[in-house]
């Protein structure tokens, strides 16, 4: 389940038209924040939550704001130095974060919690998605200039969309944390934004219910391969990540690809042509007669 919410912090970005990988630093900075408040005073699993989702939003929200101008592929290299800069802190904050040996999480989310977690983030998801914020996420991502032409500010949207992406990422974080029960610097690293990247890939980007079924795949695949082969799970996720990208390039969840089935499904058929289901030359011998 934390990889599922994980995925959704990845796919707002990549819904207002965003290729982040930030959604791991945003984790960090929601698991380490949660986990110093749990240990450093008195207060609950809720207070710690909240205190996480907060920061990490606000740190989204500079972001958002400090990456606006730059073009797609400098934007991805922006938010992957992004999280090579948390690495830097975690291992520095050693009073704050444990430093390079990590620290050891001292509260778990039970499963009830965390199903809980993962149905809040998809019902906002799924409101959002037919809000005017949604419309104009849409918009955004198709063609920015024609989005802007329309008067959406898409500035605003890309900057609100790494917010949201911030605080979804923290919780995320600390549904990891909680399950792992011990974070450090190697936590929250670039492997897990391509794994997370991936399971968004895999599910599809154009729907929020694509990065859920995306992350479950991800994460139940090695489990069940791991039952009749003992190494090369990461090679076969791989080579399942190709396929999709061949055969399924918008994923497993794509509402475009529904539409063209039920339209389909919902054309007449066509009326019989003229002549009856006779072959051409029956229809000749009957012109020649006439």
């Amino acid at each position: 389940m934390a990889g599922a919410v994980l995925a959704l912090s990845t796919y707002v970005t990549l819904w207002a038209g965003l290729l982040s990988f930030a959604t791991v630093s945003f984790a960090a900075i929601g698991a380490f924040t949660s986990t110093w408040v749990l240990t450093n005073t008195k207060l609950g699993m809720v207070t710690a939550l909240l205190a996480g989702v907060v920061a990490a939003a606000v740190v989204g929200l500079i972001a958002g704001r400090l990456f606006l101008r730059l073009s797609s592929h400098w934007l991805a290299l922006a938010t992957v130095a992004l999280v090579l800069i948390t690495r830097v802190f975690v291992v520095n904050l050693g009073h704050h974060t444990g430093g390079s040996a990590g620290e050891v999480v001292p509260e778990a989310l039970t499963p009830l919690q965390m199903t809980l977690l993962l149905a809040v983030v998809g019902a906002a998801l799924f409101l959002l998605k037919r809000s005017k914020f949604g419309a104009a996420a849409d918009a955004t991502r198709e063609d920015p200039s024609v989005a802007a032409a329309l008067g959406i500010p898409v500035g605003r949207v890309h900057v609100l969309a790494f917010g949201l992406s911030g605080a979804i990422g923290a919780v995320g974080g600390v549904m990891l944390a909680s399950r792992l029960s011990f974070i450090g610097p190697d936590t929250f690293y670039v492997d897990l934004s391509m794994t997370v990247l991936a399971s968004v890939v895999l599910g599809g980007a154009y729907h929020w219910s694509g990065s859920v079924i995306g992350a479950a795949v991800f994460t139940g695949l090695p489990i069940y391969i791991s039952q009749y082969i003992s190494e090369g799970q990461s090679i076969i996720n791989g080579l399942l990540l190709l396929a999709i990208i061949i055969w399924l390039p918008d994923g497993l969840i794509d509402p475009i690809r529904w539409r063209r089935i039920q339209a389909k499904r919902r054309r007449p058929e066509r009326p019989a042509e003229v002549g009856d289901g006779r072959s051409p030359s029956e229809l000749t011998d009957v012109g020649a007669a006439r």
